[in-house]
């Protein structure tokens, strides 16, 4: 099964293979005419071969026309170009041994469109999982296939570390493959002295995130699903992967009710709809299915950090319900079958010009199908809920439109008066009966002999499947290509009544976010030794569930926190971000950081100085680029980060706020209760912090009298009344009004975090008393704040405006999330720096 799959990468010569043959490493093909290797085998040819100016060489084996013969394989090459490396040095030696993560190379070969190719895993393995490594060696002085056995016994940071037979020179690039799925979950990188190590698999789809990369990649991706499900009614006599997993017993119940030929056609229909726009927009989507078949809600405590369609699948197999005995019902076909229902319904209404109509009917068929041969009645109710009015048709076939929401209530569940109406929501069991007719068993070596080609089977893996009725195309678009045969649906056999699942969420109006909110909550602790500060970032779901991202207990100074916190921050949001949601930011900070500029912190690096420096330069200083611009020898339009708003500063795009770290580390006060509900409710009102005229600015210090200064009257103002003060808080009069602020339960104050002169105090005051005003409430100031951020930003014309200063708005609510809040304490001081 791997060979016909394997490789041998070189420089061009005669092609003929010898004992002696110069080859630079293995790679294995991963759609047809694509094949995956590491970066560091391809960067053997030099810079020319890394920049694809130069070709190389492929060599791999095919199975002769008399397979039982004693030299059953014959060897093919082609001209290979390097198309995508990762990472790509910029002079042929800038990168030395080892070559850094993820290390990996995509090679286009002319002449293999015609291979077989490997499976490529859908998640990441477990620890132990049984494996396989493959590559081409020169070990025992003759060419040759190696293969050899182990298991993964960890990893470090982004690397798994193998055990059992370790790699060898001449394997790195070759496939990592888990015995128990039937799917490579890694490519050989190299070894140390007692273990091997690979790149995961996964490591692939973190190239997506790549402008310079994501378009080739997802071509490759969507055509390795093609090619598998192509197979499914390949007439050949050698089985195909998809077989070969449905005799494993890790893809069988009581494992998963989702058998490998379902699998392989739902991941062949999902390749054909266009992308995710985040990691966001998938996990919302498994976490609804999941809280809706169980008929509970249960968050992941893990992160995902997904990016295609077929992964948002995967993380549902296995599933099952929790039950009190620890046990629990195999719910996993269900979920699938709804996630796809989710993805094709929202495609269909979002992204409606991104598909091809004909196969968008194909997959609606198809899914129809699998769901109408479903043993429940429920879920067969639910998916075709969620599919009624796709592709012009109605529930009877009538014409129809994808309406604004998802179907909910008895929608999705019981029809009215049907089996089980009025019954109390259930969660749906195991899917006992097949979604498709699962392929002939066939006979699985042991993971000690590696996975072999198993006995062509006797009947076809697959039964004919009849052609759906013909889909018109839509006006707007060109005729399409016929539908290939595995892309056709097959007839619906009737119910079988079952339980109900739990109805479906209600649905929004138009415009609005139907799903739950994730937001990001970002902890930065009090100063350690070395004045070092421990920070964490979290996701939270519909301001109950947390899930921790990263974190760093032994801390990092004060001038390093965004450094430090730009990638856990940049994954929280991509995680966080779904449909027209935008996750907002929650720091919680020391009050002696309370004037941290986290609403300009970029999640791309700026140019040196450029942030503050160009921003606030004057129009025409210093060169003769537009705006001021100095001219460099670069258009600004073609800077990498034009267009991707990860370059704008935080506040300008979402909602940034201050939390109080110390606050929320203890049960919430009446006081503070309540003026949360007043100004959650409003209208709201405004009063300086300090208690005086806005006109007579702030003091550098505190004025002497007493420790609560300003406690009166803070406490003597509406619960709708929102502070404000012209000046940092961080220390001083500030600090000091700020605390007493605190102690008197305002959950909100707007202030002013920069220096500058008295004189605009009034100008500020007013410019946040209309931003209060015209919020009304609470929630509603958000876009008011974050509206002043952007005309702010603009120095030159927020002058001319009359608009002065930097906002920061503390928006504290109590019992989010409802729980007390961890102390952030340093590591043991026994060992500062392990």
């Amino acid at each position: 099964m791997v060979r016909p799959s394997l490789v041998r990468i070189g420089a061009t010569g005669d092609g003929y293979a010898t004992d002696r043959d110069p080859y630079w490493g293995s790679g294995f093909f991963v759609a047809p005419g694509w094949l995956l290797t590491c970066a560091h085998v391809v960067g053997k040819g030099g810079a020319a071969v890394c920049r694809g100016e130069s070709a190389l060489r492929v060599t791999w084996q095919e199975r002769t026309a008399e397979p039982a013969a004693a030299h059953a394989w014959e060897e093919r090459s082609g001209s290979g170009t390097a198309v995508l490396l990762a990472p790509r040095p910029g002079e042929p030696e800038s990168f030395r041994d080892p070559w850094p993560f993820p290390d990996l190379a995509l090679v286009r070969v002319e002449g293999a469109d015609d291979v077989r190719c490997l499976w490529l895993g859908d998640r990441e393995p477990g620890v132990r999982t049984p494996i396989g490594l493959y590559g081409w060696s020169l070990q025992t002085g003759e060419l040759g296939v190696r293969h050899g056995t182990g298991e993964l016994v960890g990893s470090d940071a982004r690397a798994l570390l193998l055990g059992g037979s370790l790699p060898i020179g001449g394997l790195s690039g070759g496939p990592v493959l888990d015995l128990r799925h039937g799917s490579v979950v890694g490519v050989v990188k190299g070894r140390r002295r007692e273990e091997g190590v690979a790149v995961p698999v996964t490591a692939l789809h973190e190239l997506l995130d790549r402008r310079d990369t994501s378009g080739v990649l997802r071509e490759v991706l969507r055509a390795h699903d093609r090619h598998h499900l192509r197979l499914l009614d390949d007439p050949s006599p050698y089985a195909n992967w998809t077989t070969l997993q449905a005799g494993l017993p890790a893809l069988a119940p009581p494992v998963s009710g989702i058998t490998a030929e379902l699998r392989a056609r739902l991941y062949g229909h999902l390749a054909e709809l266009p992308p995710p726009a985040g990691a966001g927009e998938i996990v919302h989507l498994v976490e609804e299915v999941k809280e809706r078949v169980r008929g509970e809600r249960l968050r992941s405590l893990v992160p995902r950090n997904v990016r295609t369609w077929r992964e948002g699948a995967a993380l549902l197999h296995g599933l099952r319900t929790l039950d009190a005995d620890g046990g629990g019902t195999l719910v996993d076909l269900d979920a699938v079958l709804l996630y796809a229902a989710k993805v094709v319904r929202r495609t269909a209404r979002e992204r409606p010009g991104e598909i091809d109509p004909a196969r968008l009917g194909a997959f609606t068929d198809w899914l129809g199908a699998q769901a109408g041969r479903h043993r429940h009645w429920a879920v067969s109710g639910a998916v075709r809920a969620l599919l009624d009015g796709i592709d012009g048709r109605g529930p009877d076939g009538d014409p129809g439109t994808v309406t604004g929401g998802e179907p909910g209530g008895a929608t999705g569940g019981a029809t009215a008066g049907g089996p089980g109406a009025g019954r109390t929501a259930a969660v749906a069991p195991a899917a006992a009966g097949a979604a498709a007719a699962a392929p002939a068993p066939v006979t699985v070596p042991s993971a000690a002999s590696g996975l072999q080609a198993p006995a062509a089977p006797s009947t076809p893996a697959v039964s004919p499947i009849p052609p759906a009725p013909p889909i018109p195309a839509a006006p707007s678009i060109p005729p399409v290509m016929p539908i290939p045969s595995e892309l056709r649906a097959a007839p619906e056999p009737p119910f079988v009544p079952g339980p109900r699942i739990a109805p479906e969420p209600p649905a929004g109006t138009a415009g609005t976010v139907a799903t739950g909110r994730t937001d990001v909550l970002v902890r930065v602790g009090a100063a350690m030794y070395g004045g070092l500060h421990p920070w964490s970032v979290e996701l939270i779901h519909d301001g109950l569930d947390v899930t921790p991202v990263d974190a760093d207990d032994r801390g990092v100074r004060v001038d390093e926190l965004e450094a430090a916190l730009r990638a856990p921050l940049d994954r929280a949001l991509d995680l966080g971000d779904h449909g027209e949601h935008l996750a907002r930011i929650e720091v919680f900070l020391p009050r002696r950081l309370f004037d941290l500029p986290v609403d300009e912190w970029q999640l791309l690096p700026d140019r040196p100085g450029a942030r503050r420096a160009d921003r606030d330069r004057e129009p025409g200083d210093g060169g003769s680029g537009p705006g001021g611009w100095a001219g460099d020898g670069h258009d600004e339009d073609e800077d990498e980060d034009f267009v991707d708003e990860r370059s704008m500063p935080l506040g300008m795009r979402r909602t940034v706020v201050i939390r109080d770290l110390r606050r929320n580390g203890r049960p919430p006060s009446p006081e503070w209760r309540r003026r949360w509900r007043g100004v959650a409710r409003g209208p709201l009102a405004h009063e300086p912090l300090h208690g005086r005229d806005p006109a007579d600015g702030h003091v550098a210090v505190a004025r002497s009298g007493g420790r609560y200064l300003y406690y009166g009257t803070l406490s003597a103002l509406d619960d709708t009344c929102v502070p404000i003060y012209c000046g940092p808080v961080a220390s001083g009069e500030g600090q000091a009004a700020m605390r007493d602020a605190l102690m008197a339960g305002h959950p909100v104050v707007l202030w002013r975090r920069d220096e500058h002169d008295h004189d605009e105090c009034k100008d500020f005051h007013e410019q946040a008393a209309h931003a209060v005003g015209a919020a009304r409430h609470a929630e509603g100031l958000h876009e008011r704040v974050r509206d002043l951020r952007i005309r702010l930003y603009d120095t030159e014309s927020a002058r001319a405006r009359g608009l002065r200063g930097k906002l920061a708005v503390l928006s504290d609510p109590p019992d989010r999330p409802p729980r007390s809040a961890g102390t952030m304490r340093p590591p043991p001081p026994a060992a500062p720096d392990g």
